[in-house]
């Protein structure tokens, strides 16, 4: 996922396996400056007839055009960051059992079926389709959902028991939440309809069934809104993206390149900062705003949808409304509070970082698996910034090996999150759980220790509802050194190992065969 302006500055560095990448660069180009083979020059962008600014490009290696089906890598798993990773239903992030959308423990991660059966053209491809059918089935989903409330409640047929429901504990409530519902289909098909490379995926074949693990990442982009852009996500966003942006701030300052850093050959002299996990991309769009080349990556192209429409179509703030609550009855103080509404975004993304149609800021995002995509970029990063991603790791060494290699010497790593790790309750899946204990060494090896302390954190928070998740989340900032990143993990993806992990699923599959029998 790597970008080169046209007067030949390096904006990035090849990625190993590919990944497909979009945002605030210059128009592409192929290798060379030659056009991209194949693919019209240059695209129709992500900006067409609503954003003031004009057009921005996605952009892909080398700064050339990348469809989805271009894509190269491990494609991108579905969903978001916020409940149900894997987790028993009421465990994942900041969503407790009444907001976790019926997750049935699968992971936002998982890549079960999607991903793992091969890295072609055509499973991208297919898997991106489905990703889109998703989001345009969302209207449906959610009527199936409110015709099964509907029934519960007529189905209370005491009259004893009906005389104590409020009045507007009727159709007039269940006609309002069928509106809200409405209005959250036609914004998820919006972003679909909006994007030239997956309008063509707005209509969904009759034959289709949509998942209903993608139905549930779906309404995860929708409170993943709540968090990233809009007003009320704020404290969230200060608690988590604001610590590590000081840290930035601190360790690798603007306008004072240390020993071994990339600003010199960034655009502008920006310091290099990749996001792993970026979701809706809320924080590398800080960091580039602050002045740094930015990248985000994000293994969900649920996510990456998102970020696309809210980087490069939005044209004023609050220019949407959406009801992320509306399918959720539980945890209510008021009757009427899952119909609330949000405004998003609460800022137009292209007011600063492309005013009058002027790029100004260097920020860009790559799709794919973070390990495959930047396992070949040795010491590319001047730092690395990590939120609530460490423990979406099936093997957590790896991530740490992976970040010692692309960060240079004297580069920052900032982290917050908590050790979740999304896999562990996932019976078809490998999951290594460790302590703090035993991660903080491993870390120790190739970074030292600068800061380091624990701080309290929510995730896609219903500020109204009254059950709330908060995490005790580790926070440290720790500088690279000098040791060269060594040793190897085995990988979580492909291979014999992939053929070690399917060994492990049987085995796990037999052995819950066999519990069946005894009970």
């Amino acid at each position: 996922g790597a970008a080169a302006n046209s007067t030949g500055h390096d904006a990035g560095v090849a990625a190993a396996g590919g990944g497909a990448a979009y945002g605030y660069m210059l128009p592409g180009m192929g290798p060379g400056g030659a056009p991209w083979p194949g693919y019209p020059q240059p695209p129709a962008g992500y900006g067409d007839g609503t954003n003031p600014h004009g057009p921005l490009p996605s952009l892909g290696p080398a700064g050339a055009p990348v469809p989805p089906q271009l894509s190269a890598g491990k494609g991108p798993a579905t969903g978001g960051k916020d409940g149900g990773k894997g987790m028993p239903k009421g465990v994942g992030k900041g969503m407790p059992d009444d907001e976790d959308d019926d997750d049935d423990g699968e992971s936002e991660y998982d890549d079960e079926d999607d991903s793992e059966g091969g890295n072609s053209q055509d499973d991208d491809m297919q898997h991106y389709a489905d990703v889109c059918y998703s989001l345009m089935n969302y209207g449906t989903d959610a009527a199936s959902e409110l015709q099964w409330k509907e029934k519960e409640l007529k189905a209370m047929k005491d009259p004893h028991d009906r005389a104590l429901l409020m009045p507007v504990m009727t159709e007039m409530l269940l006609q309002d939440m069928r509106r809200c519902a409405k209005l959250n289909a036609e914004f998820l098909a919006m972003l679909v309809r909006s994007d030239e490379d997956a309008r063509r995926f707005a209509q969904i074949p009759a034959t289709h069934v949509v998942q209903e693990r993608n139905s549930v990442k779906v309404r995860t982009v929708l409170r993943q809104f709540v968090r990233d852009w809009a007003a009320e996500g704020a404290k969230e966003r200060e608690t988590q993206y604001g610590c590590l942006m000081d840290a930035l701030k601190r360790f690798v300052p603007l306008g004072k390149p240390t020993e071994g850093s990339h600003a010199s050959c960034c655009q502008g002299g920006r310091p290099r900062v990749l996001t792993p996990g970026s979701g809706l991309a809320r924080l590398p769009y800080e960091v580039a705003r602050l002045g740094y080349a930015a990248q985000g990556n994000e293994f969900s192209y649920h996510m990456l949808q998102g970020s696309k429409w809210v980087l490069n179509e939005t044209s004023r703030p609050n220019m949407c409304k959406i009801y992320p609550f509306v399918l959720s009855l539980e945890n209510r103080k008021g009757v009427r509070d899952h119909l609330r509404p949000v405004s998003i975004p609460d800022v137009c993304p292209s007011d600063d970082l492309c005013p009058d149609g002027e790029l100004v800021s260097e920020l860009s995002m790559c799709a794919g698996e973070f390990v495959e995509v930047y396992a070949g970029q040795e010491k590319a990063w001047d730092s690395v910034l990590t939120c609530f991603f460490l423990d979406t790791a099936k093997n957590v060494f790896l991530y740490i090996r992976t970040i010692a290699h692309i960060i240079r010497p004297g580069g920052l790593w900032a982290n917050i999150g908590p050790l979740l790790y999304h896999y562990a309750e996932q019976p078809d899946s490998i999951s290594i759980e460790l302590s703090w204990e035993e991660v903080r060494p491993a870390i120790e090896k190739y970074f030292e220790f600068k800061e380091e302390d624990v701080r309290e954190a929510y995730y896609t928070t219903n500020i109204s509802g009254m059950f709330h998740t908060r995490y005790r989340c580790k926070y440290f900032a720790a500088i690279r050194n000098n040791r060269t990143a060594e040793g190897k993990s085995h990988a979580v993806f492909g291979g014999a190992d992939k053929e070690a992990e399917v060994d492990v699923k049987a085995r796990r599959r037999a052995q819950m065969r066999d519990d069946a029998d005894d009970l």
